[in-house]
């Protein structure tokens, strides 16, 4: 798995914005051209609603959605079956991140999950995310809205059903609470101890999670100045990052920092300066970055570009 080769829909949480996915997928598979341009990687936001007593597609404020979690999931295997055969380049070719905003929606999801990954065909391509840890911005009298160790146990606990032979495709991400009501702070940092805490709780699972694999997904306005802290995430192998940031375009500068420091070894030549790679770990769910990637490509194949020759055939 190449992160880097995985292009995001965020917040896919309405029937007109699935239907948008699955058309361009559907393009996909039928324009060769077009495989190497399309949403592979979908993360949409899942909560409960009152109203309909179920869980339905919605991020907070939002109480209710005309998207149910039922239909999405049958939409992506739709969308996985019509992947399975064609050749994309990315692999696992789609990747479905599923967002809980509560824990009752989490748990009323449960019997649902569990048959969307019997009948799912991709490794490691499943997220099940939660904010687990209070986050930079989050008061201490209110914490996080999931008990972390209830819901690992739960994650886990759906891992082993059908004598776990589902395990292996999913992804346990795991973050920390924030907040979306304002902009304020928004490069406030993750502190040793928020890091520290998430380690702790993930401690009696290292086993299990050496089979399914860890992302944590963190605001891309922050890892830069939380740097020291979040790089200790990277110390297991099987840890990984996922960077979020929608509301506006990062400047190039602070995508040059995130690239080079979390990616850019794998285009060099030699470790980096710590004697440690960090490279093909990080998806990057951030406006902006592809663009920011290709005009990366671009220059990296200009400075080369120099130093090639040719040769005539006579």
């Amino acid at each position: 798995m190449n992160p880097l080769d995985y292009r995001w829909g965020h917040a896919i949480n309405s029937r007109a914005l699935l239907r948008r996915v699955h058309q361009e997928v559907q393009r996909a598979t039928t324009q060769p051209i077009a495989l190497h341009d399309f949403v592979n990687a979908i993360e949409a936001d899942i909560i409960w609603s009152e109203a309909e007593q179920r869980p339905v597609m919605g991020h907070p404020p939002a109480t209710t959605g005309d998207l149910t979690l039922a239909a999405f999931l049958q939409t992506m295997l739709d969308v996985a079956n019509m992947l399975q055969h064609v050749p994309v380049s990315s692999d696992p070719p789609l990747i479905v991140k599923c967002d809980f905003k509560s824990p009752q929606a989490f748990e009323a999801s449960l019997d649902l999950l569990a048959a969307f990954l019997a009948a799912y065909p991709f490794t490691r391509s499943v997220f099940l995310n939660a904010d687990i840890v209070p986050g930079p911005e989050t008061p201490l009298v209110d914490g996080a809205a999931f008990d972390g160790a209830v819901f690992l146990q739960q994650v886990d606990g759906l891992g082993a059903r059908d004598g776990g032979q589902h395990r292996h495709k999913l992804v346990l991400s795991v973050g920390w609470t924030t907040v979306h009501s304002q902009d304020l702070d928004v490069d406030r940092g993750y502190s040793i101890d928020m890091v520290d805490a998430m380690l702790q709780l993930l401690q009696p699972y290292r086993d299990t999670t050496n089979k399914c694999g860890v992302t944590f997904p963190l605001r891309a306005t922050s890892v830069r100045r939380s740097w020291p802290a979040v790089r200790q995430l990277l110390e297991h192998p099987r840890y990984g990052l996922t960077l979020w940031w929608a509301p506006t375009q990062l400047p190039d500068e602070e995508l040059e920092w995130l690239y080079t420091t979390l990616e850019r070894e794998r285009h060099v030549e030699g470790p980096p300066a710590d004697g440690k790679s960090y490279a093909g770990r990080t998806f990057y769910d951030i406006k902006g970055f592809r663009s920011f990637l290709a005009r990366q490509k671009g220059r990296f194949a200009a400075s080369i570009a120099p130093h090639c020759t040719s040769t005539t055939l006579q």
